[in-house]
């Protein structure tokens, strides 16, 4: 973001993967990561695996701007498999500085920090 209200695109810098299936990849290896959950990923076309927890994450902001600062701001939600009642929801809005604009490594290491710490927020979360 360029002074909060213009989106620059790098024309040689790209995810490997869509957004919503990387970020659902990275949060499941986050939260296995704990020894009392077994998580799983969203992978369009195939049917969800037997679970007994579903999380909703709202991505709102997932960016870089021009001040150097990082954002990961998200609402997310856990409820049980059985119902769309959650059983806890939160909105987290995490901001790190020291990105280097058009240091796109720089920005997947930052991102990828806050997306660690969202995750630990979740499994604390799950019953």
């Amino acid at each position: 973001m360029r002074g909060g209200i213009e989106v620059e695109y790098s024309a040689t810098q790209r995810w490997a993967e869509p957004l919503d299936q990387g970020l659902s990849r990275a949060l499941a290896e986050d939260l296995s990561r704990n020894p009392r959950i077994r998580a799983y990923g969203f992978s369009p076309g195939s049917p969800p695996v037997d679970h007994n927890y579903d999380v909703w994450i709202r991505l709102e902001r997932f960016e870089g701007n021009d001040n150097g600062e990082v954002v990961l701001r998200a609402r997310w939600s856990v409820s049980s498999a059985e119902s769309s009642i959650p059983i806890a929801a939160r909105t987290v809005d995490i901001r790190r500085q020291g990105w280097q604009p058009k240091d796109y490594p720089g920005l997947v290491r930052l991102l990828s920090g806050e997306v660690i710490e969202m995750s630990r927020q979740i499994s604390q979360a799950i019953p």
